[in-house]
């Protein structure tokens, strides 16, 4: 998180942005922007109207300049970029790019601007860029690079150093590959080990690479969901995941750390934004459509099930007449079972996310979660039946909502565990479960349990 100097620094940064694009001052404003690293002016124009976007993209003119910041922007930024470029400039800031991001950015442009950038392209580059973008941009597929470093299986520990050597020296091998490992690949392009760059500068000169290579590797098919890859190199702790075509055992590339830590990000901010209801496309800076579009369907279910809790209200009327002091303790009860409810599905959703919820754990969780629920509605009974006591010197009332809020949290909590498992086994993102429907089924569950108990108890 930035520090209150950052952020003050930031600030002052934007002011002076603003401050020279209002008095015309294009030479300094283009100066003072080539000066700022990529991160730094991402981080802020997140704090000017996005409107003035692109008037401060088209005083950033230099291709190195231009290609870094199609790096590191974000999928608001950078199709402002884009959109700033012809396809001449396009092409030039492809050929910068590493082969993946490259690909990202042929994939985002429409289908007439990618032949016309493709073909600026050299035939190799373009051949590898295709490759990958015929992969869902959320598959292994879809973020592998084609550069990796592959060496004969039959090389010893000093012939290899020789070859890579030369190679470099050579530019055979492009200055955007990851060189820790080496994928030894037989004549058919089919991968028999993987040696750490290590392991082959510490082996004895006349060491086969077959001796020191790793060759129970774990791997992944290019039409794995990008969620696998990151749970694969998290639970083996791996640098870089080769990506195999499941037909010929080929290698197809790799995926290596960073991008590994893009897809965690993007998978957390998806899942955040899917627990508040809304899509990965409502983010800052995103158009007041895209935004209505994206939360409008939730909280149209939201407001149903609002409706449908008032028309309950209504057939307990009768009851509220009667007994006013009821009403009193509506909002602790529908609250509390709303929040019991919220923390069940959301720890169920990340359990479910992070690979840790199947078969019969899923089970013990929903198991765990219902003895969760009882044991806070049993110590909230006991808190809220003393406190209506206390208030109101009505027993009866005191049952009521004492054991009210009990059965309310229970099923509250249960219900919550159980609808993302529910949804996840009809094919449907989970994290959806968890924003508006949980809290409005909790809800309408507080209301039939809040007047059911009451009916019978006053």
């Amino acid at each position: 998180m930035a520090t209150a100097e950052t952020e003050k620094i930031l600030i002052n940064h934007a002011d002076r942005v603003v401050q020279l694009l209002d008095r015309g001052e294009n030479e300094s404003l283009g100066e003072f922007l080539t000066e700022l690293h990529p991160v730094e002016l991402l981080e802020l124009l997140k704090t000017i109207d996005p409107a003035r976007h692109p008037e401060i993209l088209r005083h950033i003119t230099g291709l190195d300049q231009v290609s870094a910041l199609v790096s590191y922007s974000d999928e608001v930024i950078q199709p402002q970029i884009l959109a700033l470029l012809d396809d001449s400039r396009i092409a030039a800031v492809v050929r910068r790019l590493e082969i993946d991001e490259a690909a990202d950015v042929i994939g985002a442009l429409p289908r007439r601007r990618q032949v016309s950038v493709l073909r600026r392209l050299s035939t190799h580059r373009a051949r590898e860029i295709l490759s990958l973008v015929a992969y869902d941009q959320e598959t292994a597929g879809g973020i592998m690079t084609t550069l990796y470093l592959s060496l004969a299986p039959d090389l010893n520990a000093e012939q290899a150093i020789a070859q890579m050597r030369q190679k470099l020296s050579d530019g055979e091998i492009d200055p955007n590959t990851d060189i820790q490992y080496a994928y030894l690949l037989n004549s058919d392009e089919q991968l028999k080990g993987v040696c750490s760059l290590r392991h082959i500068l510490s082996a004895k000169p006349e060491t086969p690479l077959s001796e020191i290579a790793v060759t129970d590797i774990v791997s992944v098919s290019p039409d794995d969901d990008q969620e696998r890859v990151a749970q694969l190199t998290k639970d083996y702790a791996l640098r870089a995941l080769p990506v195999i075509a499941p037909e010929n055992d080929r290698m197809l590339g790799i995926i290596t750390v960073d991008d590994v830590l893009d897809v965690l990000e993007e998978e957390y901010n998806e899942d955040i934004l899917k627990l508040a209801g809304t899509e990965d496309q409502d983010v800052i800076g995103a158009t007041l459509l895209t935004s209505l579009r994206s939360r409008l369907p939730w909280l149209v279910a939201s407001w149903a099930g609002g409706i449908g809790g008032a028309l309950l209200l209504g057939s307990f009327s009768g009851l509220l007449e009667k007994f006013v002091a009821l009403a009193f303790f509506m909002p602790v009860v529908f609250g509390m079972g709303g929040n019991a409810g919220s923390q069940s599905s959301t720890i169920t959703v990340q359990g479910l996310a992070r690979g840790d919820l199947s078969g019969a754990s899923i089970v013990r969780r929903v198991r765990k979660e219902a003895l969760v629920g009882v044991c806070l509605g049993a110590i909230f009974a006991v808190l809220l039946s003393s406190a209506a006591l206390i208030l109101f010197r009505e027993p009866h009332l005191s049952q009521v909502v004492g054991g009210s809020i009990f059965v309310t949290m229970s099923a509250a909590a249960t219900l919550g565990s159980i609808i993302p498992v529910f949804f996840q086994r009809i094919g449907y993102d989970p994290a959806v479960a968890s924003g508006p429907l949980v809290t409005t089924m909790t809800d309408v569950l507080s209301i039939v349990i809040y007047f059911s108990v009451a009916t019978i108890l006053l």
